[in-house]
């Protein structure tokens, strides 16, 4: 996910998203536009995901557990029960101004529920210099040095997952 240069925003989020709640109950996000949720709208179920943050590196890898859906309709299972997305006690928005865009497109945020399988915090994310990153929301991940390293960083840092 692309970062806005000159951002005010806090730290820990990104692009009106914070990885503590993708983190915490188990999602990725996008939105504001089909550029940006078209790519997330394809994953698969059953699918394997590495997140990785702008200027930051890997953070976490997971496996896509249900379609995308957006915001306002997501429902993600949260201590073993169904809760609404916009229930959660996020810490991002997660909406995006429309005003004085194009009317026929689609700038609702979409939510992809996924297993974590490995995370760690922001700061602890890993970044090394060769690894494939790219601005898309969502992009198959062909590069096999990225995922053989980044799957063996967070394989040997088990510790560190929250």
């Amino acid at each position: 996910m692309a970062e806005r240069s000159g951002s005010t925003r806090p730290e820990s989020e990104w692009n009106g998203r914070d990885w503590y709640d993708g983190r915490r109950y188990g999602f990725l996000a996008a939105g504001g536009g089909r550029w940006y949720s078209d790519s997330l709208q394809e994953l698969p179920a059953g699918g394997r995901v590495f997140v990785y943050i702008p200027k930051s590196g890997y953070v976490g890898i997971g496996v896509v557990t249900g379609p995308a859906a957006p915001a306002d309709e997501a429902t993600l299972v949260v201590d073993g029960r169904p809760v609404p997305f916009r229930s959660l006690d996020l810490k991002a928005p997660y909406v995006h101004e429309s005003e004085g865009t194009n009317p026929h497109e689609d700038h609702r945020e979409w939510i992809v529920p996924v297993q974590w399988t490995h995370t760690v915090a922001r700061e602890d994310a890993f970044r090394i210099p060769g690894l494939f990153a790219n601005q898309n929301s969502a992009c198959r991940l062909r590069h096999r040095f990225t995922v053989d390293t980044v799957t063996s960083f967070f394989e040997s840092n088990q510790d560190r997952d929250g």
